[in-house]
């Protein structure tokens, strides 16, 4: 599996409890894909851990 994410990329969260925040990709694991990315919402901020699949390019 390839990554079309790299690590600085801006990712939106569109559903879920993060949904509406952005997010800066802080690491790609290809292997998972899964990105590891500090979202950054009005509660302020969280170090989280996403599937490829719950982010969309913002």
């Amino acid at each position: 599996m390839t990554a079309d994410y790299t690590p600085g990329d801006v990712v939106h969260i569109p559903e879920g409890p993060f949904q509406g925040m952005c997010a800066v990709v802080r690491a790609v694991d290809v292997d998972t894909a899964r990105l590891q990315v500090h979202a950054v919402g009005r509660g302020g901020g969280a170090e989280l851990s996403l599937r490829f699949d719950e982010v969309e390019w913002a």
